[in-house]
């Protein structure tokens, strides 16, 4: 309809609120999907808050007297009195329930913990965020940016799948390999990968938890040569280990780096060792690695001046 008290939208949640010259009413016990059903009126023309306290009330008293896994129109529904039951209790506090409601409510509210913002506060948590586990190297991604509609939009380059086998192969190693160290094992992800980078080639290092091994792959997934499998998901075909390509799930085994799901895709693998708690990777020359795997990362997003880079002195 147009109308921007979005009465329909608040009358369909758990919780709505519609503004009224006076305050606000406050909607409850409502939801979509399925089987929708309309909230009801609670109360009218509410302060900001009261809003909150009552909202508060309604929450916790729901939370200690619902079954498990029950909407909270059904929980209305069969609660007795319905309602004006549930008006006596968090309003007129019949039970005398509401201190504890409150002091309930409270306890949340001071344990409660943003964990983004930890993640931002803490080094160690941030460093899992990095885009590569051994070096310090920004990459912009494999994302350029277009104009559209007079708004600027990701445009995703659609590139050529490259099939038959892998350009490199450890089975290929002579005595110029040798091996790289990829920094500790603190800096990669436990039953997980993560990227690392030797001179312009980006690698994807793996931890396997039902192998207790380490693998390393190329990054670049064969598919459509996004840099991605780093963020792909680790399991099991079988006795094989493998990984799965998080944008299209193409499937590899990080033994062999063959194609699972698709014979005609397959990857580069290395051997790995750990010593002293550093990951190493078996890798030919910088020169040979760079010419069968590496690539000129896009512009991407490198030209958006000051909205690429939040500032580090976060304020919260």
């Amino acid at each position: 309809s147009g109308c921007m008290r979005e009465c329909a939208e608040a009358q369909g949640k758990d919780i709505g609120l519609v503004a009224t010259n006076a305050g606000w009413n406050l909607y409850v016990c409502g939801n979509h999907g399925t089987s929708p059903k309309h909230a009801t009126l609670f109360l009218t023309d509410l302060s900001d808050e009261d809003c909150v306290k009552y909202i508060d009330r309604v929450m916790m008293y729901y939370t200690f007297t619902s079954a498990p896994l029950t909407r909270t129109s059904k929980w209305l529904e069969n609660m007795e009195g319905g309602i004006e039951h549930l008006r006596e209790v968090v309003v007129e506090d019949s039970l005398g329930l509401c201190e504890e409601l409150d002091s309930r409510m409270q306890a949340q509210v001071d344990r409660y913990e943003c964990e983004w913002k930890k993640v931002v506060d803490t080094p160690e948590l941030r460093a899992k965020f990095r885009q590569f586990a051994n070096v310090d190297d920004k990459k912009f991604g494999d994302i350029e940016w277009e104009q559209s509609r007079k708004q600027r939009k990701i445009k995703v380059e659609d590139l050529p799948t490259v099939i038959g086998p892998a350009k490199i192969t450890k089975d290929k190693a002579d005595q110029s390999w040798r091996w790289v160290d990829l920094g500790p094992t603190s800096a990669y992800q436990k039953n997980g990968g993560f990227a690392a980078k030797v001179s312009n080639t980006e690698l994807a290092v793996f931890h396997h938890n039902a192998t207790n091994k380490w693998y390393a792959t190329q990054n670049s997934c064969p598919h459509k040569q996004l840099q991605v499998l780093s963020r792909g998901l680790v399991g099991m075909q079988g006795e094989v280990p493998k990984i799965a390509c998080p944008i299209h799930k193409n499937t590899y085994n990080l033994e062999t780096g063959k194609g699972l799901s698709n014979p005609g895709l397959n990857i580069a693998t290395f051997d790995v060792k750990v010593e002293n708690d550093h990951v190493f990777v078996y890798v030919p020359p910088d020169d040979v690695l760079d010419k069968s795997l590496s690539r000129v990362d896009p512009k991407g997003n490198s030209d958006c001046s000051s909205t690429c880079e939040l500032p580090k002195d976060l304020q919260w």
